[in-house]
């Protein structure tokens, strides 16, 4: 009776020190899916903004987000083609109509996030006077140069440049005269590289020259972005988490302004 006593006890020793141990998962548990980097598509002008932005969402402990910058007709073309893009930030309406039509972006995700402006900017050692009016004589002041801006065809940059013109009667004197850049950045290191007499750029890409360009005037042209996020981009919840937060960022005091609703206009434009 006392052996089986003790066989007994070292039974339940045994099967206590086993219970002691790791449980095992139940099957039904799932593991979380690791963070994927959010990819953004945005407009080239919005370069130095959105990198700012994605600072600060990695300091957060976050995936540093994947930029892609271009003209926004490049971009809706790369996605219409299959790129992959959580973020579609554009400078115009016409090239997220494109992709609605084609069912390539969350209907109910669009709204107008950034407002910007035009201006006429010129070398810093050349800097041109005009008054950018009705009348006004731009092509006299290229004094036989050239004006870089993005390209007016497709490019919605290069498209507000040439309405504005025309607005004021002075895109048929100069037309022969403009070099149409892929986008406006580039358009902007014309100017900057002494290569174009003066350039059409958002107030934010003449900012963020720094002393490189002078600006001659601003046109009352008011430029919209509009956000939108593809719909075939969400191959996991952590990644939509990760856009609004990116798109949070733009609320923050930092990437405010009394000005207009720009994030990018406390970066790179002075508060008025």
């Amino acid at each position: 009776m006392l052996m089986m006593l003790r066989l007994a006890a070292m039974a339940l020793a045994a099967t206590l020190i086993a219970s002691c141990g790791p449980a095992a998962a139940p099957k039904t548990a799932k593991t979380a899916a690791p963070e994927a980097a959010v990819t953004v598509f945005a407009a080239s002008s919005l370069t130095d903004v959105m990198k700012q932005i994605g600072e600060l969402y990695a300091a957060e402990g976050h995936l540093a987000p994947v930029f892609n910058f271009a003209a926004s007709s490049e971009l809706a073309r790369q996605i219409e083609q299959g790129a992959g893009a959580d973020l579609f930030l554009s400078a115009d309406e016409a090239w997220m109509d494109y992709l609605a039509d084609k069912s390539l972006i969350e209907a109910a995700s669009r709204k107008t996030l950034l407002t910007n402006t035009l201006v006429l900017v010129a070398p810093w050692d050349k800097p041109i006077a005009i008054e950018l009016k009705a009348g006004m004589d731009l092509a006299g002041a290229l004094k036989g140069g050239k004006l870089a801006m993005a390209n007016p065809d497709s490019v919605p940059a290069g498209k507000y440049g040439k309405e504005a013109l025309e607005k004021l009667g002075a895109w048929s004197p100069v037309e022969t005269s403009v070099v149409r850049a892929e986008n406006v950045r580039s358009a902007l290191r014309f100017v900057e590289a002494g290569e174009a007499a003066a350039g059409i750029v958002y107030a934010t890409d003449a900012k963020a020259a720094g002393g490189a360009v002078s600006v001659a005037g601003t046109f009352r042209r008011i430029a919209t972005r509009r956000l939108h996020i593809q719909r075939r981009s969400w191959p996991a919840r952590a990644r939509r988490q990760g856009s609004s937060i990116i798109l949070d960022q733009c609320k923050r005091p930092a990437f405010s302004s009394r000005r207009d609703s720009d994030c990018a206009s406390r970066a790179l434009l002075p508060a008025t």
